[in-house]
């Protein structure tokens, strides 16, 4: 059976007629309604992988706030990109030339760099600034048309930029304060959710905003008065010893090892320990114990004199992490009950800082410092034995029985430590027989010299 035989038989000869339907449907070229063509563009302004692309989605589903800005998911991940990825790249064309023209105004603003070095690879913070690129993208592209356009831009990423800066910062300050992993190489906790659960408990209770935002400035007092401090260590060269350690050569030697003549007897006095280098000594620290704050909680303390106590408290605590101390924060009013919380050097249960800074005790009694109870309130924290500093912040004129100040005065010299006391008050009474040290302050503020002092512990 040849080929023409094989049309024949399936019928292949005959011509195709187009069915009435199809006839219908497809468009005549002499027809002047054309069909719609699809918009010409990328959906996205960015170059944006899948990942970035269900990102964006996963974001918008889950921020109902993101929802009401009525943007699409495509939107969304190019925020996001912007804010997440090290180096956005801008596509040449894309389908909301608007939403192009806005993202290449931000990039071209030196605030946007400024805030894209903090945010990048950073998802709590890429998170909001999303958000807030997202809502002035919003409000720039429901807003009426106006005969500047380029202006409008401008005012709207200027917006963006600026809140995304002030809620970042926020959300640092809050996270440090509470011991929090947020940045690299920070300690605590690293899960991007746990850390904006935090966050946005801090940002709804006034109280705990005000605590972690003063907690920021002594937390950079604690910085400078730390390094101010006496340091002994490897820093302190004392003179010229024979070493082989090659990292502490002398210059001399160094160059010895690059010329062939020498290079060979250099080798030889390196492996003999025969080479001249620096020599340094350094002193063998002395064992630490806790750093322990006590805040008085008497109703006379509530308001900005227990938030502005608390707050030096946490800076306290980072001094301790810093030294590799655990710290104590008990909260006490004599007779109401007391709080503690321990905090060891490597991570902190955020959420139960946050508890302890939330509450208050109030109330009170004729003795609201612990002097009967502070023994064994150390010895709850478990921590290494070493000299123990105490700090006590109260607005108290204490009278102690003198039974009571000898019963403390041998516990103190047992543990070696050293009491420090900041009273709010003109005296501090019989406390003063107790202390080290005794700041009679007006208030807690940076300002003081005693806050400098305290934090150079």
């Amino acid at each position: 059976m040849n080929a023409e035989e094989l049309r024949k038989l399936f019928d292949l000869d005959r011509p195709l007629s187009p069915s009435p339907s199809s006839a219908e449907d497809s468009p005549s070229p002499f027809s002047s309604a054309s069909p719609p063509s699809a918009p010409s563009g990328n959906p996205t302004a960015l170059q944006v992988d899948s990942w970035g692309l269900r990102r964006g989605s996963d974001l918008l589903r889950d921020s109902p706030r993101l929802q009401s800005f009525g943007l699409e998911d495509y939107a969304i991940a190019d925020f996001h990109t912007a804010a997440f990825e090290p180096e956005p790249q801008l596509l040449e064309d894309c389908q909301d030339p608007v939403r192009r023209g806005f993202l290449v105004e931000l990039f071209q603003t030196p605030e946007y760099q400024a805030l894209h070095a903090g945010t990048r690879l950073d998802e709590v913070s890429s998170e909001i600034t999303t958000l807030h690129f997202a809502e002035q993208f919003a409000a720039l592209r429901n807003a009426a048309a106006t005969a500047e356009p380029e202006i409008a831009t401008l005012k709207a990423v200027s917006r963006a930029v600026l809140a995304a800066r002030e809620e970042v910062d926020q959300c640092r300050e809050a996270i440090t304060a509470l011991g929090g992993g947020l940045g690299p190489g920070t300690p605590g906790s690293v899960d991007p959710k746990a850390i904006a659960q935090l966050f946005q408990r801090v940002r709804q209770d006034p109280t705990l905003r005000r605590i972690c935002e003063l907690a920021g400035r002594y937390r950079r007092l604690a910085q400078s008065s730390q390094r101010r401090k006496c340091a002994h260590g490897q820093d302190d060269l004392v003179g010229v010893t024979t070493s082989g350690d090659l990292a502490q050569l002398l210059p001399h030697e160094l160059v010895r090892l690059g010329i062939p003549e020498l290079e060979l007897d250099t080798l030889r006095r390196l492996a003999e320990r025969q080479c001249l280098a620096r020599d340094y000594q350094s002193l063998e620290p002395v064992g630490k114990g806790p750093i322990v704050v006590v805040i008085d909680e008497s109703g006379s303390m509530a308001g900005d004199k227990v938030q502005t106590a608390k707050a030096l408290a946490l800076a306290l605590a980072w001094i301790a992490r810093q030294q590799r101390r655990w710290c104590g924060l008990i909260a006490y009013s004599g007779d109401t009950g007391e709080r503690l919380l321990s905090l060891p050097p490597s991570r902190w249960d955020e959420s139960e800082v946050l508890d302890w800074l939330g509450a208050f005790l109030g109330g009170g009694s004729t003795l609201d410092v612990p002097i009967v109870e502070l023994p064994w309130m150390v010895e709850q924290l478990w921590a290494p034995a070493g000299i123990t500093d105490v700090l006590i912040l109260t607005d108290a004129i204490c009278s102690i029985p003198l039974e009571l100040q000898q019963n403390f005065l041998r516990w103190k010299q047992s543990v070696s430590a050293r009491v420090i006391s900041l009273v709010l008050a003109d005296t501090a009474g019989d406390l003063a027989a107790l202390c080290d040290e005794v700041h009679l302050v007006k208030s807690l503020e940076v300002t003081e010299t005693a806050i400098g002092s305290v934090l150079s512990i």
